[in-house]
């Protein structure tokens, strides 16, 4: 069997859209509501004043990224680990990532599905203990393309049909 190495990331990306809904929560609520309470008879604080509903249709735009979530990913799959790691951006600070490393034998199955309603993609494994037990892991993907997919899809095929 060839020799396997797969690394695939989305670290460039999500930063980039952590960066960028961020960016989009301050110019359009924090800023806006700011110059309102420290200069709110000046023109600049009449103006905000005045078009204050432009922050009312902000906040569930907002809302929705912080929901669904923006996931940093990272798989290394090599000749005997397989490592995957998810974590949300903007949201997930405080909780630890979700992660698993096991060797190609406990891999038994595996399925990318998409979530309704989201720019993420689920990759579900289901992996098989020493002990025989059953364990499913469900890893959150934020702009996976299609490309990556695919890659990720062949590598895995390959370990499972090695284990059979």
């Amino acid at each position: 069997m060839p020799r396997i190495q797969l690394i695939s990331t989305n670290k460039k990306t999500a930063i980039l859209l952590a960066v960028t809904i961020t960016a989009f929560g301050l110019i359009t609520i924090l800023i806006p509501l700011f110059i309102i309470r420290l200069i709110p008879q000046s023109g600049v604080g009449n103006y905000f004043l005045e078009h204050l509903y432009y922050v009312y249709f902000s906040i569930p735009i907002l809302l929705y990224f912080i929901y669904i979530g923006v996931f940093y990913y990272q798989i290394k799959i090599d000749s005997y680990i397989i490592n995957i790691r998810s974590h949300r951006i903007i949201s997930g600070i405080f909780k630890s990532p979700n992660y698993i490393d096991i060797s190609h034998i406990m891999l038994s199955k595996f399925i990318f599905f998409n979530r309704p309603f989201s720019f993420n993609k689920t990759l579900m494994l289901k992996i098989t203990t020493d002990a025989g037990k059953k364990i499913t892991k469900r890893f959150n993907l934020t702009f996976l393309s299609k490309r990556e997919e695919e890659k990720i899809t062949t590598v895995l095929n390959q370990i499972i049909a090695k284990n059979r």
